[in-house]
């Protein structure tokens, strides 16, 4: 062995030898000492809380609830629907319905309220109705600019958590597509008239004469061919006969 390490050869593959094999063993001890450094991004569980979620009970609305949403709603269609007054639905607008609208892009018009020229409320249904949170589904007639006559709209009414007895519009979204019949450019359209026939019934006679004259003349040929073949079979029987009784000898 003392040979061995007296040579410069084996002592420089030993030194390579040790530095390669203590550099994974040096990272693997890091890597022991350090540990994991990931956060998880689930949620601990706790052996003293259960959070249990529980369906909001339905709410029946009562006239005179039901007389302030539909306040409310109309409200709210005459000023951010119609874009009238827009200064006045500010204060309507719930957090959720607000949510990245400045104030000035309110005001401009361009904003995440769907328009739509209405004249008037033709009919209200309750869609669901929570304590605190109601929606309607909610049908307009249209002004005569307004090219769909009807459209029906989904609004959602929350109550303001600071003021109780007020109603905050958290969403409003259109129900369905307006059907062609419900358009009124397309009422507009003159009716196609009715296609009215060129020439007289009576020339139809003229390709049926033209049929007939193609199918019946074969047939009657053919007739006239059977019947003179059927004459002349007879007659050769009758001379046939006749020349038979003239040569028998007596």
């Amino acid at each position: 062995m003392g040979r061995r390490l007296a040579s410069p050869r084996f002592r420089r593959r030993l030194a390579w030898t040790v530095v390669l094999a203590g550099i994974p063993a040096t990272l693997v001890v890091a890597a022991i000492v350090i540990g994991n450094t990931g956060k998880s991004p689930a949620t601990p569980l706790t052996h003293d809380r259960v959070w249990v979620s529980h369906e909001p009970k339905l709410r029946r609305l009562d006239p005179q609830l039901r007389a302030q949403l539909l306040g409310t709603t109309w409200q709210f269609v005459r000023t951010a629907v119609v874009r009238k007054n827009l200064d006045s639905a500010w204060p309507m607008l719930g957090p959720a319905l607000r949510a990245g609208m400045t104030r000035k892009e309110w005001d401009s018009g361009d904003n995440t309220v769907v328009p739509y020229r209405a004249a008037g409320i033709s009919a209200v249904d309750v869609l669901y109705s929570y304590e605190g949170d109601v929606a309607l589904d909610v049908s307009l007639v249209g002004r005569p600019s307004e090219d769909a006559v009807a459209k029906t709209f989904t609004i959602e009414l929350t109550r303001d958590p600071r003021h109780h007895d007020r109603w905050l519009v958290a969403s409003w979204v259109p129900r369905g597509v307006s059907s062609p019949e419900m358009l009124r450019s397309n009422r507009k359209v003159p009716p196609v008239p009715p296609v009215k026939a060129a020439l007289s019934e009576r020339w139809l006679l003229l390709p049926l004469a033209i049929l007939s004259l193609i199918l019946l003349v074969p047939l009657g040929l053919a007739v006239r061919t059977f019947l003179a073949h059927r004459r002349a079979a007879r007659r050769y029987a009758q001379e046939l006969a006749a020349y038979r009784s003239v040569s028998k000898p007596s």
